[in-house]
């Protein structure tokens, strides 16, 4: 349930030390993601994998722009996103020659590597298909703690890297969850009609992983 008084919240940049608190975040707004369990095993048996994923991106990927909310009030971490913006298609070739090795390799705690594996090809697909080899904004996660939810961060969070794409006359790229699905309309996004459906079962799992692929097309700003 979203605070009862209006709240302030202010964006400011994330940095490596924020990657625990993000990686709490995402666990309380998403607790049961089978997707992200099989990729990075059990959360209570692995606290570090996406912590330490989230870290090492902040820490090196110059393409990456990570965004936390903070309630202005109590200084909390209320949300936070992720974009990786390639200013040209020289920058995305290179990221994603660069990413080639990166993606054979499963996380160590990784309880079916073959799923991971598989999940992530099938998005490197579809990002191929629709926005390979030219420069690009693509929203990687975003994510508002579910006491904060209601309150517009998660929209507040989206048009900051929706402007900057913007006023780099960039398109911008996501695969949304149902959840988020909704918002990414109104705020301008266009399913492409492609999905991302993997089954789970097919791994010793339950359930099924489904994802939407939505474009905004590139603006050109005066």
């Amino acid at each position: 349930m979203p605070p009862t008084k209006s709240i302030s919240v202010s964006l400011h940049p994330a940095l490596p030390t924020d990657a625990p608190t993000l990686d709490e975040i995402h666990s309380k707004a998403f607790p049961n993601d089978l997707l992200l369990e099989v990729m990075y095993g059990p959360r209570e048996e692995n606290t570090v994998g996406l912590a330490q994923d989230l870290e090492k991106a902040i820490r090196e990927n110059p393409n990456a722009r990570f965004t936390k909310a903070v309630d202005d009030e109590s200084g909390r971490v209320v949300g936070w996103s992720w974009w990786i913006i390639y200013r040209d298609a020289e920058a995305h070739v290179k990221a994603e020659q660069e990413a080639v090795k990166k993606r054979a390799t499963p996380p160590p705690r990784s309880i079916c590597p073959r799923a991971c594996l598989e999940y992530r090809q099938l998005v490197v697909e579809k990002r191929e298909r629709w926005i390979g080899g030219r420069g690009v904004a693509i929203l990687q996660i975003l994510v508002v703690h579910p006491e904060y939810q209601g309150c517009g961060i998660g929209t507040k969070l989206l048009m900051a890297g929706v402007q900057e794409a913007k006023s780099l006359q960039l398109p911008a790229w996501l695969e949304a969850s149902r959840a988020g699905y909704t918002l990414y309309k109104k705020c301008g996004f266009r399913d492409v009609g492609e999905n991302l459906d993997l089954d789970l079962a097919k791994y010793g799992a339950t359930g099924q992983k489904h994802g939407f692929c939505m474009l905004m097309d590139a603006v050109h700003v005066d």
